[in-house]
């Protein structure tokens, strides 16, 4: 290795709470999820957690951790976000401002399942909401340049060639430092 000091941020839980809000608000409402996403109000309410919540505790947990001298691995990250709402036919409330404000990752990898394990993995969601959600990763993966990394083969290979392009890379910025 070359010894690194890492920290992870996940981005799920930055997200969850205001998520959970809107699931039980609809819930209560007798409405479905994407239909109450679909609402004005909602949608504003979005944009203020995304750029006053989200935005700040993404960007500063990496600019800290980066301070103190941590590479950082973020689950998910802003792209996460991209394809959810897509999958809602719907876009980030003030999408524009939130990609210039995300610090752009050293390196990103988007970790292509066969649609069969995710189905197993995931039997909440029906064969076409994957298939859509498959595609949207590859387009959101295309325009950012993220590395597709197919996980057909087992784990150990999948895990060996990330690792090697994340020492490349970091050996790259280590050689440059």
């Amino acid at each position: 290795g070359l010894g690194l000091k890492l920290s992870f941020l996940r981005h799920q839980d930055i997200l969850d709470p205001f998520g959970f809000v809107v699931r039980r608000t609809a819930r209560i409402l007798g409405l479905t999820e994407h239909e109450l996403d679909g609402m004005k109000p909602v949608r504003v309410l979005w944009a203020l957690y995304i750029l006053f919540i989200y935005v700040p505790v993404v960007v500063g947990g990496i600019q800290a951790r980066r301070l103190f001298g941590y590479s950082v691995v973020c689950d998910r990250y802003v792209y996460d976000l991209l394809v959810g709402f897509r999958d809602n036919d719907r876009r980030i409330p003030t999408e524009e401002i939130v990609l210039r404000l995300m610090p752009r990752p050293d390196i990103s990898f988007v970790l292509d399942a066969p649609e069969e394990r995710i189905l197993v993995t995931r039997p909440e969601h029906s064969r076409e909401f994957i298939r859509k959600e498959k595609l949207l990763y590859e387009h959101v993966a295309e325009h950012f340049q993220l590395r597709m990394v197919n996980t057909d083969a087992p784990v150990r290979t999948v895990w060996k060639r990330i690792s090697k392009e994340i020492e490349s890379v970091l050996a790259g910025q280590i050689a440059r430092n």
